[in-house]
């Protein structure tokens, strides 16, 4: 009989498991497909998620929720790389630096004529994304849970506000240009999850991220999940990976039945349950009944895109001398951001040993795509890799001679198989007397809880920590 029985692949489930192992616990975690965050094809090496890594540098929420567990990121001088990020059009190209004298400096540069408001904007972002941070460092479920805290929200709501006020005063300057507007957009597709509001309260805590820091590892996210599985084992733990839920009982004890690969079926109980919300075996909670809580019915999540990722091995010759590890590249300032205009790119660190003649790189290239069934066919689907090649012969003119290693077919696989890790784009109504998007990771059984991105979204990246220690919370709060 487990305390708690975890049921996901993504990084939020991994965070509850060790979160609450490491608070005394007997937790099972249940990776369904164990996928991870790292692709091995040939001998490079991929990022799977192409969402940049937020919050792990100083005083900042992710890193927080690791040093609880004692997990200490690798390479320090990689917390905040910088620049952090490049935003590439036909006509622009603006590196992203980690403080806000060199960024502004640098969107000046390109973008002269609205100087003065870039600024005006940034030095309120700045403001309102330390207010935001504050605010969800005390309260990490972001909305208001009584009556305590909707009186704390009343001493920020003037923050919130202003920022409304001004970020309406920006947007009109951002409608008279379509490329500093493109700007704006591309930052929201590479940090926000929520792609339903360009300027809500929490648009600043993603606005802000190079300032925050974004961080780069060798080993990517991948890291991150080796390490809260050794922690979850650390604390006599059990982490099974490649089962699937074939059962599930809900009373006061969760009865599951789970087959492995080989298809041999166990039996396992749990007082509590943590399941991703974007589990398989979520099915099994929700029954015949739709909604798992009155939030769900309120303010339903609904997915807007998938990513979709060609993994390439490169030649590092035909890479810019100065490319950062993520680019976002719009062909087309004239079009929408998700109308073949937006591929992300990330890149791998360049070979210091090698000569440049002989150098490779990995190169992942994303884009997001509507959760329709015609877009995920894979004729669809190959179709559109051939289109992504062909936009980035504009950005990359020598990229298509120095292409090492591209497996289109494999690809496709990936961005199917790892849906359960990959981070969508969601769009999430604000609730009514807050500002934010967030929602509960409650539902309508006392011992069994949400975890993931979605019910975070305000948060970005960071979401995946927070919403995983937030479930552990509830769980240990109800042993109390």
């Amino acid at each position: 009989m487990y305390d708690l029985i975890v049921i996901g692949d993504d990084l939020s489930s991994h965070v509850a498991a060790a979160y609450a192992s490491q608070n005394g616990l007997h937790t099972l975690l249940i990776a369904e497909g164990g996928l991870g965050g790292l692709y091995l094809l040939d001998d490079f090496v991929f990022n799977i998620d192409p969402t940049p890594l937020t919050g792990l540098g100083p005083e900042q929420l992710g890193l927080s929720v690791l040093a609880e567990l004692g997990i200490a990121p690798p390479e320090s001088d990689s917390l905040s790389i910088n620049p952090a990020f490049q935003v590439i059009l036909p006509d622009h190209r603006i590196d992203f630096y980690n403080d806000l004298t060199s960024l502004t400096a640098e969107l000046a540069r390109e973008f002269p004529e609205s100087d003065a408001d870039i600024r005006d904007y940034y030095n309120m972002a700045v403001d309102a994304s330390s207010v935001f941070h504050n605010w969800v460092a005390e309260h990490p479920q972001i909305q208001p849970q009584n009556i305590k805290e909707y009186f704390s929200y009343l001493k920020i709501l003037p923050y919130i506000v202003r920022y409304k006020f001004g970020a309406v005063k920006f947007d009109k300057i951002l409608s008279q240009d379509a490329s500093l507007e493109k700007v704006w957009e591309a930052q929201q597709a590479l940090f926000s999850s929520n792609n339903d509001d360009l300027f809500s309260f929490a648009s600043a805590f993603q606005y802000c991220a190079p300032l925050r820091g974004v961080s780069y590892f060798p080993q990517g996210k991948q890291f991150l999940y080796n390490a809260l599985i050794e922690k979850i084992e650390s604390n006599k733990g059990l982490y099974l990976n490649n089962y699937q839920i074939s059962s599930m009982t809900r009373n006061e004890i969760i009865d599951l039945e789970i087959k492995a690969q080989d298809g041999t079926t166990s039996k396992v109980s749990g007082q509590n349950l943590i399941i991703s919300i974007k589990s398989n075996g979520l099915s099994f909670v929700r029954g015949n009944n739709k909604y798992l809580n009155i939030s769900d019915w309120f303010r339903p999540v609904k997915i807007a895109y998938y990513p979709f990722t060609i993994f390439l091995g490169v030649a590092e010759k035909c890479l810019p001398e100065k490319i950062a590890r993520h680019i976002a590249v719009i062909t087309d300032v004239a079009k929408d951001i998700h109308d073949n205009n937006l591929i992300i790119m990330e890149t791998s660190l360049p070979e210091k040993d090698q000569r440049l003649s002989l150098a490779r790189s990995s190169l992942t290239a994303t884009v997001y795509l509507p959760d329709s069934e015609e877009n995920w066919t894979r004729d669809a689907l190959k179709r559109e890799a051939n289109s992504i090649l062909e936009r980035l012969e504009a950005f990359l003119p020598f990229l298509k001679d120095n292409i090492e290693l591209s497996n289109i077919d494999k690809s496709i696989d990936v961005s199917l198989d790892y849906r359960k890790v990959l981070s969508p784009k969601y769009k999430v109504r604000n609730a009514l007397f807050t500002s934010f998007a967030a929602k509960t990771n409650k539902t309508r059984f006392k011992n069994i809880f949400l975890t993931g991105s979605s019910l975070l979204t305000d948060a970005g990246f960071d979401a995946e920590m927070i919403s995983g220690k937030n479930a552990a919370l509830q769980v240990m709060k109800k042993r109390k």
